[in-house]
């Protein structure tokens, strides 16, 4: 189940996460949300409806939230809880404000071993909970620089190419 962010160039994530996804589709039946703006709740019932309904039976569910993601993924882990999946992936999710940054080292606190958390210095726009997070989740943390010829977005957004090949 993916959560992407916000929208990009006029896309929303539920078109520019298939960028990221599409290599797996052979491997994993992979459900991306339409937006940053669903609720994660309703989203995840819905996708838990439709494999019920075509009699697949996943061996495990796997949970990657990129950027603006962390809304959406934290409505589906306070109501489905951690264990529903066998891995987290936190990929520069923004975690801005006490609520979400407290929520996500909670998370990480309870929950390392399943955690992935692939990030860049700015994204997450909480340092104490990137920081948290990274040692927590470590080695399983992956902290993505700059290179040379890239902006900011550009780096936010190749974490995905990133978190995406170690699925």
């Amino acid at each position: 189940m993916v959560f992407g962010g916000i929208d990009l160039h006029k896309a929303h994530s539920g078109a520019y996460m298939w960028n990221y996804m599409n290599a797996n589709t052979l491997r994993f039946h992979i459900f991306v949300a339409q937006s940053s703006n669903v609720n994660g709740t309703l989203a995840y019932s819905e996708v838990l409806k439709t494999v019920t309904a075509k009699g697949l039976k996943p061996s495990k569910q796997i949970l990657y939230l990129f950027s603006g993601g962390s809304r959406p993924g934290l409505d589906v882990l306070t109501t489905s809880g951690a264990r529903a999946f066998a891995s987290i992936y936190l990929v520069d999710i923004w975690m801005g404000g006490a609520r979400m940054g407290n929520f996500y080292m909670a998370l990480a606190d309870h929950n390392a071993a399943k955690i992935t958390y692939v990030y860049t210095i700015f994204g997450a726009n909480n340092k104490v909970a990137r920081d948290h997070i990274a040692k927590k989740v470590a080695p399983r943390a992956t902290l993505v620089q700059s290179l040379p010829h890239e902006g900011g977005m550009d780096t936010h957004l190749r974490t995905n190419v990133i978190a995406v090949s170690s699925l």
